[in-house]
């Protein structure tokens, strides 16, 4: 897809089904719920915006000091993305599908 592509399927499939997404979990932190969201001020991709995260042993151990966060990204976040997308989530038996790493930057040890 080209540049213009993209931005017109993110508004068109992601905002509208990750908008209220984020707003149910924290009407105050994203009432404004926009591409905003996850690109940043200034539009970057997402890995290059959102937190680094790091994994070992398949568990989330930085940053980590959230829980209540990171078990919303899986049960929520990830599925509704996936299907934003028209992908599968992440699936840890097979290692395919969409998960963390389709927007933050993962590092395993």
């Amino acid at each position: 897809m080209t540049k213009d592509q993209q931005v017109a399927f993110m508004k068109k499939n992601v905002v509208p089904e990750m908008g209220p997404v984020f707003k149910a979990y924290d009407p105050k932190d994203f009432a404004e719920f926009s591409c905003k969201t996850c690109h940043g001020p200034k539009f970057k991709e997402p890995k290059d915006y959102l937190p680094k995260l790091t994994f070992k042993d398949g568990k989330l151990i930085a940053p980590a000091d959230n829980q209540a966060i990171v078990k919303f990204m899986g049960e929520q976040v990830v599925p509704h993305m996936a299907a934003a997308l028209g992908l599968k989530p992440f699936d840890m038996t097979t290692h395919t599908g969409f998960g963390c790493g389709g927007c933050h930057t993962v590092v395993m040890k």
